[in-house]
């Protein structure tokens, strides 16, 4: 309660036209900067993901490329990009790509909001004497 003037100068005392103002507008803000807030997060973890998943891609593809089994590359993806994650490696005559695919964790809120699987591919030429 604060003090407003009354008639003749004399102080009275009552609630005020702006009490519960701060209340009301805090009711609303609120959860809209959660929302914000828990969108922000999904973003960093999105693009985490990516890069996690790059980073595999083109870890696989340069063991494959330099004659070591897929086995080992799959091995390699999964201990970077994760043990959710999927691997495709398709070697051609000069060349190995490796797709990796996976899914972007949310914390919390991972059975309420599904993002879509990130994934990566990385092509690299086969080393000298390395057979298709």
């Amino acid at each position: 309660m604060t003090g407003r003037a009354g008639r003749d100068g004399i102080r009275a005392t009552g609630p005020t036209a702006e009490d519960g103002m701060v209340t009301a507008e805090l009711a609303v803000a609120l959860p809209t900067a959660v929302v914000v807030l828990l969108a922000a997060i999904s973003a960093l973890l999105a693009v985490g993901t990516q890069l996690r998943c790059t980073d595999a891609a083109a870890t696989a593809a340069r063991l494959v490329a330099r004659g070591e089994a897929t086995g080992a590359a799959r091995a390699a993806v999964l201990t970077i990009a994760g043990e959710n994650a999927s691997v495709a490696v398709a070697t051609g005559s000069a060349t190995v790509t490796v797709t990796v695919r996976a899914p972007v964790p949310l914390l919390g809120i991972g059975r309420l909001l599904h993002l879509p699987a990130l994934s990566a591919a990385f092509t690299q030429p086969l080393e000298p004497g390395v057979g298709a």
